[in-house]
This record gives C-alpha cells, sequence and structure tokens, in this order.
C-alpha cells in the first residue's frame, strides 16, 4: 500500500513539476517524452518562480518590515538612554496582533529593568511567549537579576538552574562567578562571601575579558584592598586596554589613592574617567573644572546619574539656574527621592524667576505628599507667594516655616499681620525710613529706682485672706 501511494506521489510529482518547464525551441510540434526530457536534459530551463510570498501578502510583508524598522529604532534607544523614547514607540507595538511579540516584551522587560520597574520588568519577561526557546535563553539571566532585587528566593534557584542549562552557550565561566556570587549572597549569605571570587585569582593569568569582569565584580563587592595588590603584576597587554586602566582608576579613588587614580584615566576619555577627573576637582575644590567634567560626561552619556548627582550642586554654587532645572528634570528619582527632587526643581524655578511653574510643583507637592509643608518647600512656597502678592499662600507657609524654627518667616508672619499689603511694600524701591530709638535706650544710664505706687496695701489684703480662711492661727487662752 506504501509502495503504490510513493509512485502515485512521484508520478503527480513529475507531472507537475515538467508542465511548466519551457523549451529553448518551440518549434517542435509534438514532442515525445523522451525528446523533451531526455535528449533535451541540457536545453531545459527552470521556471519562474510562480509563488512569491512577497507578493502574494505585500501589505503583510510590508507591517512586517515596518515592524521590524520600529523594533531598531527602540534598540538603538534603549542602548543610548533614551528610555523615554523607547517607551513611547513600544508602547505603540503592544497593542499590535504580530509575529514579533516575543522581541517586543523582552524590549519591555528591559526598559522596566533600566528604570527600577522591576515587578513590570518581571511580569513581562514571565510572558507565556518567552518561555519557549529560543527566546527564554535571551531573558532568563534578566528575569533571575529581577527575583533578585525583588528577593523572591524561592523561585531564584529554578530559574537559576534552568537558565544555565538552557543557556550554557553564553553562560561560560568567565561570566559565571558574578551570578554565582549575588545568588550566594540573596541567598546563603555568610561571612566571607564576597572574598570567595578572588581567593587564589592571578589577575596576570586572566584573559582581557576576564580580568575586566572581576575588576567590575571587586568594584561591587567593596574588595578593593584584594585586587589592587596585585596589579603591579599585570603585563603591558593588560595595560594597554582602556577598559581595564578606567577600572583600575575606579578602583584606587575608591582606595584614596588619588595620584595612581589619576595617572591612569589620564588620556583616556569615556563617561566614567570624566566623572573620575570631576571627583578629582571636587576634592581640591575646583568646582568650575569639576563642573566641566561632569557636563562632558553628561554628554557622553545622556542617563549619566553620576554625572546629574553631582551637577545639581555644582549648578546651584555656579548659580547657573537655567541648567539646574534641565539637571533637575533629567534626574530618575526613585519614588522615595521624588519629592524631593521636585523640591529642587522649584527652588531653580525660583532662582530662575519662573514663579509660575514653580507654584505648580509646589501644588503638586502639597497635594501629593504630606512634605507639602516640610521646611524647604514651605520657604520656597512663601517666597512665591511673596513674590506674586499671595497673601493667604504666605501666611500658610511662613507659618509652616516658622514652626519649624525659622526666624526669619516669624518676622515675615509678623509683618503681614502689621502691614496691610506687605508683599507689595515689600517690593517699594523708595528708601526705607529707619528709626533707631532702640539703640538710644540700650547706651543711656539710667540710675534712678523705679518707685512703683501702690495703690492697695499687702497688709490689708492679707487681713482680708484672714478672716476668710485664717491664714494666722489664734492662740488660745
Amino acid at each position: 500500500m506504501k509502495l503504490k501511494l510513493f509512485l502515485t506521489l512521484l508520478i503527480w510529482t513529475s507531472s507537475a513539476v515538467a508542465a511548466p518547464i519551457q523549451l529553448e525551441h518551440s518549434h517542435m510540434s509534438n514532442p515525445s517524452v523522451d525528446d523533451t526530457l531526455t535528449s533535451k536534459r541540457d536545453k531545459l530551463k527552470w521556471p519562474q518562480e510562480i509563488l512569491n510570498y512577497a507578493d502574494l501578502n505585500i501589505a503583510e510583508v510590508a507591517d512586517q518590515n515596518s515592524e521590524t524598522q520600529e523594533l531598531q529604532k527602540i534598540k538603538y534607544y534603549i542602548l543610548n538612554g533614551e528610555t523615554r523614547l523607547a517607551r513611547l514607540y513600544l508602547d505603540k507595538l503592544n497593542y499590535t496582533q504580530t509575529r514579533l511579540k516575543p522581541i517586543i516584551y523582552r524590549y519591555q522587560g528591559i526598559l522596566n529593568f533600566m528604570e527600577g520597574e522591576y515587578e513590570r520588568s518581571l511580569e513581562f519577561l514571565s510572558k507565556p511567549e518567552l518561555k519557549q526557546i529560543p527566546h527564554y535563553e535571551r531573558i532568563c539571566v534578566l528575569k533571575v537579576l529581577n527575583l533578585l532585587v525583588l528577593s523572591k528566593k524561592y523561585q531564584i534557584e529554578n530559574e537559576w538552574g534552568r537558565c544555565q542549562t538552557e543557556n550554557a552557550r553564553t553562560l561560560n565561566q568567565t561570566t559565571l562567578p558574578w551570578l554565582n556570587t549575588l545568588i550566594e549572597l540573596k541567598i546563603r549569605p555568610n561571612y566571607g562571601a564576597t572574598k570567595v571570587p578572588f581567593k587564589e585569582t592571578k589577575l596576570a593569568s586572566l584573559e582581557i575579558p576576564e580580568l575586566r569582569l572581576l575588576l567590575k565584580m571587586a568594584l561591587y563587592l567593596n574588595q578593593e584592598e584584594v585586587v589592587i595588590p596585585q596589579f603591579n603584576s599585570l603585563d603591558i597587554d593588560h595595560l594597554s586596554d582602556p577598559e581595564i586602566r578606567e577600572l583600575m582608576g575606579h578602583l584606587y579613588f575608591r582606595q584614596g589613592e588619588l595620584v595612581n587614580s589619576y595617572k591612569l584615566v589620564q588620556g583616556l576619555s569615556s563617561p566614567n574617567t570624566e566623572n573620575i577627573r570631576g571627583n578629582l576637582y571636587l576634592l581640591r575644590k575646583k568646582y568650575e573644572l569639576a563642573y566641566a567634567q561632569f557636563k562632558l560626561a553628561l554628554e557622553m552619556k545622556q542617563n549619566s546619574q553620576n554625572a546629574l548627582e553631582r551637577l545639581l550642586p555644582l549648578a546651584w554654587i555656579m548659580k547657573d539656574w537655567q541648567k539646574g532645572v534641565e539637571y533637575a528634570e533629567r534626574y530618575i528619582a526613585s519614588p522615595q527621592t521624588q519629592i524631593s527632587k521636585l523640591t529642587i526643581m522649584a527652588a531653580f524655578l525660583l532662582e530662575n524667576e519662573r514663579y509660575d511653574e514653580a507654584k505648580n510643583l509646589l501644588n503638586v507637592i502639597s497635594q501629593r505628599s504630606r512634605f507639602g509643608y516640610h521646611l524647604d518647600a514651605a520657604q520656597i512656597h512663601a517666597y512665591v507667594g511673596l513674590v506674586q502678592n499671595n497673601r493667604e499662600v504666605v501666611r500658610k507657609n511662613a507659618r509652616a516655616s516658622c514652626d519649624q524654627y525659622d526666624l526669619i518667616y516669624c518676622w515675615v508672619t509678623q509683618q503681614m499681620e502689621t502691614w496691610e499689603a506687605f508683599p507689595v511694600t515689600m517690593k517699594r524701591k523708595d528708601k526705607v525710613v529707619e528709626k533707631m530709638d532702640w539703640e538710644k535706650l540700650t547706651q543711656e544710664d539710667i540710675n534712678e529706682p523705679i518707685k512703683e505706687v501702690s495703690y492697695v496695701n499687702q497688709l490689708d489684703i492679707e487681713e482680708l485672706d484672714d478672716s476668710l480662711i485664717r491664714l494666722v492661727p489664734k492662740k488660745t487662752p
């Protein structure tokens, strides 16, 4: 039965293939099978493709190409730290029905992880589309990191075991120590666990990729004193690598060996090296040079939080109010520090004389947080109220500042009750008349005693009291 079926299929296939075959000599009429298939074999032409997927599915192919281009843009934005643009394009693709869903979910997981939304990242990485090969091997490490951050200890071991099995191609002896150490610290934290990866390890024997990884691990685990003594044993090939020199400079800086740190990062140009140079200028109180270094680091890496954390106070010291607002906006704050970020931004807006924007920010702080009447926010809000002649805002926030022992705003509170329009009076340009009568009082010598007029004799009061409660007991005869 199987043989008959095979022969039938063979005959049908031969006829289907032979039908569209064209001969170079079309003048031959009624050629026999031998003539067409045997004697003319060297003259047969392969037919043109009849079924072309792209031609038959023009719209579908165009949509897929468009989605692929969108994903390429998203990947570019993620690599460059442009998380807002990446999220904008990803949100557009979330609601499309496409075969590229696994890639979209993977990018969503990466993006949320970058922004500190670990629960959200884990939610995307746990989608059914990403549980199958080959997608799982690309997301399993990130999934394990999310579990580590969220302290889901019972899931970590199972997930890590499967990840090592299915992702053995990329998880080699160079990368395994890093993750193994993090997992051990989370699941079984023991004293001295941070030193385990460095025991009996000779830096000079490592290849450049392995040395980079080990130095990064030393920075993360605060093991500078373990690796720095071996720096003298490194050869010229190791020291020729810019990234290794950068890491060594960072380790020296952490250890307080500033001269060695400067020598190593000299001549290098990267966000980290510019930040190190800026820190060195800060220690020497050369604020202008440090400000320039951190701005350069931010230009190289648009979301460098190290640079932004130092640029904010430096912008205040340098009175660069406009740039200060920009730096405060770009700084990524945690939920716990979001109100502090808004307060700093309001302070820069105030100094930049953008009072309406500052007032709107302060209103947001008051509505969303109990820190609306915290000293810093209340001081800024009261000042904005003075500038805009808003008596109610001034009273409320000046009182809140006074209650927190700010004597200047205690004085402002008093003036608001004394003057009918104190904010307007405060802005007057004419000369304020001062009477220094209190100085005369402090300089005069008063030798005459103060004479007090006694209107009621104290003895009379005592007699009246005695008649009521008998203060003085009577002597019995």
